[in-house]
């Protein structure tokens, strides 16, 4: 399968998953004006060509899926077109910079049939998917609670690679981060809609030193969300920061008969399942996991690992809903 690579930063994590899976082969990467990067990608793979111009890319006869790793405000006229062409699709998250823009890209892909896909790996990492396991299979018992917190050391420190991380719509924690925990309480607990009952969010600085100077920021750097599962009593909390000092998840499951706890490294996808019941404690260490969407994508045996444009605009739509009732970050 040909593939063209839209975006040549974040975009170096899908041509590595790529090259690890047998059957796709990326035939050019589109660049925003890093020719360096772009070009250190292609390297990697032959023949690949190296353009400026993503949409140009997306309309070779010959390319069968579009991989878009770009930031969401430059995401969707190239989405559109790779849609329209009903070609396979693999976006980035958070899918849009508003809930409008990827209610309007989710109804392009039903109506064109596309396989339109999300780029939530964590559901790919071996230790969430064994606590999904035990928590459909009930060994937890009635769900009560759910807890995700997830670390990103990406902000740690006064300093910026990404000056556009820091602009409104295409950055901060909740839309970064709280995209894929809210993906994750969805998917773990098979429960599709969450009410947003209460938000906040922080802003550890105005502004960030970035390559070129002062960057203004514009966005949150920590938030927590507080959900509610609709028509149930069941309560969840999500708690997202790009400032701590590691890369990390930690998901909790409360249920009637006891508690699920995962850890899992963001760097290497290795983990830590442990489960306490009241007759029962069972503890199993996982990984490394490289959370490669790609085999599962190749095989057409998903399976709920590999998310949908349906499950993305779910997870943006609980981010907007929880800007709309946060409190102010500081700055704001």
């Amino acid at each position: 399968m040909n593939v063209a690579l839209i975006g040549s930063r974040r975009g170096a994590v899908h041509a590595r998953w790529l090259s690890a899976t047998p059957g796709f082969t990326v035939v050019g990467i589109a660049h925003d004006g890093d020719e360096r990067a772009a070009a250190a990608l292609a390297a990697r793979h032959p023949g690949a060509q190296v353009t400026a111009d993503a949409l140009s890319l997306v309309k070779r006869e010959d390319v069968d899926m579009v991989v878009v790793a770009v930031p969401p405000a430059a995401a969707e006229d190239v989405l559109a077109l790779a849609l329209r062409r009903g070609v396979r699709v693999v976006s980035e998250m958070p899918l849009a910079a508003d809930r409008d823009t990827a209610l309007r890209l989710t109804e392009l892909a039903a109506a064109g049939g596309a396989r339109a896909c999300a780029s939530f790996q964590w559901r790919c990492n071996e230790a969430l998917g064994q606590a999904r396991s035990w928590v459909l299979g009930g060994d937890v018992g009635e769900l009560l609670a759910v807890d995700v917190t997830l670390y990103d050391d990406s902000h740690l420190g006064p300093g910026t690679r990404w000056p556009w991380r820091q602009r409104a719509g295409s950055g901060g924690a909740l839309l970064e981060l709280g995209t894929h925990a809210f993906d994750l309480v969805r998917w773990a607990t098979a429960v599709p809609v969450w009410d947003v009952c209460s938000a906040w969010t922080h802003r550890v600085s105005d502004t960030r030193r970035g390559p070129r100077g002062p960057v203004r920021v514009e966005v949150d750097d920590v938030a927590q969300v507080e959900m509610r599962a609709f028509g149930r009593d069941t309560r969840a909390r999500v708690m997202v920061s790009r400032v701590g000092p590691e890369h990390r998840l930690v998901a909790v499951f409360t249920g009637s008969k006891g508690v699920l706890e995962v850890r899992a490294d963001g760097t290497d996808g290795s983990g830590v399942v442990t489960l306490r019941t009241g007759s029962r404690s069972v503890r199993r260490v996982t990984g490394p996991d490289g959370m490669n969407p790609y085999p599962r994508l190749a095989a057409d045996t998903a399976l709920g690992a590999v998310a949908t444009f349906d499950d993305a605009l779910a997870a943006l739509t609980s981010a907007h809903a929880a800007l709309a009732v946060t409190a102010p970050a500081k700055g704001f």
